[in-house]
């Protein structure tokens, strides 16, 4: 991996035990990750890292196991019929990062997302939205010049994704990143649109998106906006 041991351990800030090295040696082995250069982003839950594969820029997602702020995932993921029940917290973490790739690989060709390239055990290699390792900014940080357009698009992306059988969940100006479009991220919430708690998540990623654009002047029904994503107008 071009990194001693030791070297991935001072950027891992913990993340990296010997099953993660292991692992990563095992995606490094198959041509999935050729590189790891830096970290992007550090978490409760996981950190991310910019890396390359096969000259093309990557994101390394490695969830924690460890990690205490997953107390609530598994609202998430029981009723999911796509995952076997699991007999610790790290089969969990496992199934967790299972399930954010299942999603991104579901909806990467009706939404701008990142495009998975590979997932094994808790880390997930995906597309990397930047460029020359600077990440796309959230759309929390840089606002978009032109909200109604942003609006419209990020509606159209949560009615492509309900086609799909798929709710984010956990939908924000927090996991949207703003790369010139609206680009969403952070998948590992989403949920099918038979799980039992789809039509509560549902209702609160309308009310987090209006609430955002309401901010720009925009007058916005989110009981329309519902009935339009579920595609009862």
């Amino acid at each position: 991996m071009r990194r001693s041991e030791y070297e991935l351990r001072k950027i891992s800030d913990g993340v990296f035990d010997k099953s993660t090295i292991l692992s990563l040696q095992r995606l490094n082995t198959k041509g999935i990750i050729d590189e790891i250069k830096s970290i992007i982003s550090t978490g409760k839950e996981a950190n991310v890292y910019h890396g390359y594969m096969k000259g093309k820029e990557i994101a390394i997602k490695i969830y924690a196991v460890d990690a205490s702020e997953f107390k609530n995932m598994e609202k998430y993921i029981l009723g999911d019929k796509r995952f076997k029940a699991w007999r610790n917290r790290r089969q969990l973490i496992y199934n967790w990062a299972q399930k954010e790739f299942k999603n991104l690989s579901r909806v990467c060709d009706v939404i701008d997302c990142p495009k998975p390239f590979g997932v094994y055990k808790n880390i997930l290699v995906m597309e990397f939205i930047g460029k020359n390792g600077i990440p796309a900014p959230r759309m929390k940080d840089l606002p978009p010049d032109n909200p109604k357009k942003y609006f419209d698009t990020i509606i159209q992306y949560m009615k492509n994704m309900y086609k799909k059988g798929i709710v984010h969940a956990d939908l924000s100006e927090y996991n949207i990143l703003n790369a010139g479009k609206p680009v969403i991220i952070d998948l590992s919430t989403g949920v099918l649109i038979d799980h039992p708690n789809a039509e509560e998540f549902l209702q609160r990623d309308v009310r987090n998106i209006c609430n955002y654009f309401k901010n720009f002047g925009l007058k916005i029904s989110e009981m329309n906006i519902l009935k339009e994503i579920k595609g009862e107008e």
